[in-house]
Formats: C-alpha cells, structure tokens, sequence
C-alpha cells in the first residue's frame, strides 16, 4: 500500500493474512491455474484492436457506453467518436455484459452471446480507438456481477437475507469466494483480458449487504472470522449493521479480486500485469474515507487488491450536492489515500436508472459535480452512461473538458 498510517501502511493487510490463511492459498492456486489455462488455449483468431495506449494520459476524461448501445447492431460508432472527440473524452469505458449474456462470443460459454457471431466490443473499440488528432484512446471493459438468469434456473447460488429473502440479482458470499459464480467471474475477467489487453477490466454491481445471510454464508462467515455465529443484538436478532460483518464482506470481495488479478497476471506472457483491474464502489457520505463496508466496500481492504476504484458519485437519485462530492475527494486525500487510485464517476441519472422514461440531472448540475469530482488530487473522472448524454449535456462537457462544440444532433448515436 502506498497510503499512510496503521492499516495503510501493511500492518492491517499483514495482520487480515494471518487471520484467514485459507483465502491466501485460494487465491495462489487458483490463479496459477487460470493463467496456465489461458496461455495454453488461445481459441480466438480475429485480433482485436489496440485498446490499451502505450503511455496513459496523466488525467483520464471517460464516458461509459451502455451494454445497449454495444450490442446494438445500428449504432453508429462513427458518430459516437465524433461525440467523444467534441467533448474532450480521451477515454471509454464498454460494457461487457455479464457472465451470463456477453457482448461477443466467448468460446467457452457460446451459449451466452447477445448477438452469437458478432463481436461488439471489437466494433467499438475500432472506430474508438483513436482521438482526432491520432492520439491513441484508453478503452476500458465493464463486467456486471449481476446473475439474474443463473439464479432463475438456479435458486441455490443467490444471496439470502436475514429474514430468509433471495436476492433476485446477486450470489451469495459464498458463491463468490468459493463457488461457480466466482470462478466464472474470474475466468470471465481473465478471458477479457487475454482476448482484447484493454486498458482496464471495472467490476460493477458488487456488492454484499442485505443478501450474505444464507446457511452458506453462515458457514463461510465461520471459517473466516472463527465466530460461532452472526453478531447479534439484545433481542437475539441478527445484528446487520455490526462493523465485523463489513470487515468480513469486505474481505471476500478483496478476496474474488485477487484472484481476477492473479488471472490478469497470467495472460497474454504475462503482459497482463499492465491490465489495472477496477472496482465500482458505493460512497459513505457520513464518513467517506471508509468506504462502504456494510456492502462490502472497505476501500482499505479492497485496495489491497484492485488497482482502482470507481467511486460513484451520483447527486441524482438521493439527492446530493457537488459540495457532497467534494467533501468525499476532501475525506480521501486526509486519510492519506492515494489518489491516483480512485476515479469519481459521475452518474447523470437523476432517479432510478429503472425510471420509464429515463431522466437525467441537468447539464448545470453535471458540469458543477464533474468541477467537484476533479478536485483534491483526484485525476481520473467518469461520465456515466453515454444513452443520458444528450446535446446539451454534451455541449456542456466540451466546456468543462475543454473539447471542441458538439453536433446538434440528438442522441448517442446521431
């Protein structure tokens, strides 16, 4: 770690390693075994275009495309480049899809294509690849955690509430430090990277709170912590907000990631190491340098595996304010982070990302928290999604970004 202070410093990550031993061990054995998988079948002949620049620009300006719009076989990449160009964006982030419906075909799950034959993120990434004036652009992939499909026809491997609940949407813990879900997740990760040495590989939608309480997870929890049992109040209830669950959380996701980075590590001749893997990561606005930790977003705990985190501040939905947005990049740098591992997304969604018909925040409200986003040592910003960027909002960020007047046309793709 290069932050500063008792739990920055190693002496907490040396002191977690000891506790639980057993993850240490998975995560070396299954990595080696992943990396050796990859390099010994390369299965796919069409090579994809460069998505990662030789030198990383010192401050990265992105716009996330929705899974969408990459799977849309009408989108107009042409015209989405010009977008970016006019707004300054040297960077773009594709969504991937999940492990279970995929943007390409992937050799060992065809099953799962969106469009079986096609190979979006190629598509893209060949008309993105490159800025007007020839600089070479940094392409990221999004992978969804998200497994709706795998638990209709598998109810098992969904994460269970305190009062018994599946979760419609995402594993249980210990799906995902020990079971198929996390394997698949890793193997996806580790196949992206093989397949398109993108910039960066983000992991998005996962977190564990409300849904780690299964019989499973009580068994994983104990093996973990050597507890008996989940914290419990007075009443003998389940207590959900007590910190050893956050730690705990915490710990298993850091633990899937490692092991993606040790997948990373391993493909394409070990060039993978230049592959940062990111995580997606929710804000505690009451106390913002620690993270999240009742999902599982101990920012602490998780850098000790991914090489960034992709904070998500969006004013929209709850609504917060750019001073909020500051005050989180203001918390991080005190607490002696390192700030060229965070990037602030900015999220335009100003209700659910469910809202029929959608709705934004408005092009005043992004440009003042893009100007919030970008302070206190913070370099790397995200504008999220592209589907939410209309004219005006375009218009705006050239402003802010320092691009060139956008076309009027409206939409992502026009």
């Amino acid at each position: 770690m290069e932050q500063a202070g008792p739990e920055r410093d190693g002496v907490g990550a040396r002191a977690r390693r000891r506790r639980w031993p057993w993850l240490l061990t998975v995560v070396a054995t299954l990595g080696v075994a992943v990396g050796a998988a990859v390099l010994l079948a390369r299965p796919w002949e069409d090579v994809p275009p460069t998505m990662r620049p030789t030198v990383a620009p010192e401050q990265e300006r992105s716009v996330s495309v929705d899974f969408g719009i990459v799977t849309d076989p009408d989108t107009d990449w042409a015209a989405i480049d010009r977008h970016l160009d006019a707004v300054g964006a040297n960077g773009v982030d594709l969504n991937a899809g999940r492990v279970e419906f995929t943007a390409f075909d992937w050799p060992a799950h065809p099953e799962v294509a969106a469009e079986p034959g096609s190979d979006h993120l190629s598509r893209a990434a060949r008309a993105l690849q490159r800025t007007a004036d020839g600089t070479p652009r940094e392409i990221g992939l999004i992978v969804d955690a998200y497994v709706p499909e795998w638990i209709k026809s598998d109810p098992s491997i969904a994460g269970v509430s305190a009062k018994g609940t599946p979760s419609p949407y995402r594993a249980s813990a210990s799906e995902l430090a020990t079971g198929e879900v996390g394997d698949r997740l890793v193997e996806y990760v580790t196949d992206l990277g093989e397949r398109y040495n993108p910039s960066r590989i983000a992991v998005t939608e996962l977190f564990l709170n409300f849904y780690s309480f299964g019989d499973d997870d009580l068994a994983l929890y104990r093996e973990m912590t050597g507890a008996d049992d989940w914290p419990r109040d007075a009443d003998g209830q389940i207590d959900e907000d007590d910190p050893e669950l956050g730690t705990w959380r915490s710990e298993v996701l850091a633990g899937l990631l490692a092991r993606m980075r040790a997948g990373l590590d391993g493909v394409r001749d070990g060039q993978g190491e230049q592959i940062e893997l990111a995580m997606d990561v929710r804000v505690g606005w009451d106390d913002p340098a620690a993270g999240a930790p009742a999902s599982g977003h101990d920012y602490e705990i998780l850098l000790q595996s991914a090489d960034r985190l992709v904070v998500w501040a969006y004013v929209g939905a709850r609504a917060r304010t750019p001073a909020d947005v500051e005050r989180v990049t203001a918390a991080l740098q005190s607490a002696g982070f390192d700030m060229s591992r965070f990037t602030v997304s900015v999220g335009l969604w100003a209700a659910s990302a469910d809202a029929d018909p959608p709705q934004a925040i408005s092009p005043e409200r992004m440009a003042a928290t893009l100007r919030a986003a970008t302070t206190h040592g913070v370099g790397d910003v995200n504008v999220t999604p592209l589907s939410h960027l209309s004219p005006a909002h375009r218009a705006t960020l050239a402003r802010v970004w320092g691009g060139a007047a956008p076309s009027a046309s409206a939409g992502p793709g026009g």
